[in-house]
């Protein structure tokens, strides 16, 4: 059993074992890649662990991390149930604990070969897939060519070097902050319950997507960048800034602008919904950031972003249908 400096883990504690390892992989990554690799957690545990957003070409990987103390006999296994193994390239990362940190090599395998290699057994009905982890490469043993140094996960998983570093913007005020949480909140309420979906958020919350959708049993993903004006009456109109230091058009990326109601403390039944692709076009822009002027009663006037203006509980819908559900 594995040694920390509290003493060694108690009876029972695997997933107080599993969690840790978890957060040390997801730490790993990000020190390793210099930020270039950035992690969302889900919202709801669907069997995705959590998806990692590859920056240079705007990939997201889904991850399950598996983390075992040592056995006696050299090894750690793992098991994970083939249900929530949904595409052939969802990785697998198996590591163990030494002490608290990771062990020096841990496992990464995508999940065809995952399921072409490990052992299947039944757990109360349900398939799972086991592997037996060696502490290091074997070359007698079928797992040591899919172990990875643990000081190389992020250049396993396709870091490059982060570029260059953005001055930050100041912060805005704490009510904006709030309100702006806020919005963020309303949208995943609204997308919590799309049908075979998992919701991501970002830790930390440092790139253009602030939620994630992922339709699990396709792959398909979407980041939405939530932005939430205050409006004192329904006719009111608002300009909605988006930073430009790190926006990024993507055919995955889309803004969602929401209107927050003060008097009545709610939100508009209108929003926006555009992709990031075509916002430079229908932006203006002021210093650093990106303009859309919003006005969620509508106008008598055309405005640039009338063909993105939907109704807010159609939202959830408008998300299905970009992600093929």
């Amino acid at each position: 059993m594995t040694e920390s400096s509290f003493g060694r883990w108690p009876m029972g504690s695997q997933d107080a074992i599993g969690q840790a390892g978890e957060f040390l992989v997801w730490a790993a990554l990000i020190t390793q890649s210099g930020g270039s690799l950035h992690v969302f957690l889900p919202v709801v545990d669907r069997g995705i662990d959590g998806l990692i957003h590859r920056l240079h070409d705007r990939a997201y990987l889904a991850v399950q991390v598996k983390t075992k103390s040592v056995f006696n006999t050299g090894e750690a296994p793992i098991a994970v149930l083939e249900s929530h193994l949904y595409t052939d390239d969802q990785l697998v990362i198996g590591a163990h604990l030494d002490g608290d940190r990771l062990g020096d090599y841990a496992l990464v395998c995508d999940a065809a070969d995952f399921k072409r290699k490990a052992a299947r057994m039944l757990d109360r009905g349900r398939p799972m897939l086991v592997a037996d982890i060696p502490l290091r490469p074997d070359g007698r043993h079928k797992w040591s060519e899919d172990l990875t140094l643990t000081s190389e996960l992020a250049m396993r998983l396709g870091a490059r070097p982060a570029e260059r570093l953005v001055p930050p913007l100041p912060a805005p005020p704490d009510v904006d902050r709030v309100i702006g949480g806020g919005g963020e909140t309303e949208v995943v309420r609204r997308l919590s319950f799309l049908e075979n979906c998992g919701l991501f958020r970002p830790f930390p919350d440092n790139e253009m997507a602030e939620v994630v959708v992922r339709m699990l049993p396709s792959g398909r993903t979407i980041g939405l960048q939530v932005k939430t004006a205050q409006i004192d009456e329904p006719h009111a109109a608002r300009h909605v800034l988006i930073n430009r230091s790190n926006f990024v058009p993507d055919h995955t990326t889309f803004v969602v602008a929401l209107a927050w109601m003060l008097p009545e403390k709610r939100f508009h039944e209108t929003c926006l919904l555009i992709p990031t692709e075509t916002l430079p076009s229908i932006a203006g822009t002021s210093g650093p950031y990106y303009e859309l002027h919003f006005r969620p009663d509508g106008s008598s006037e055309p405005s640039r972003v009338d063909p993105y203006r939907i109704p807010l509980e159609s939202l959830d819908r408008e998300i299905a249908r970009r992600l093929g559900g």
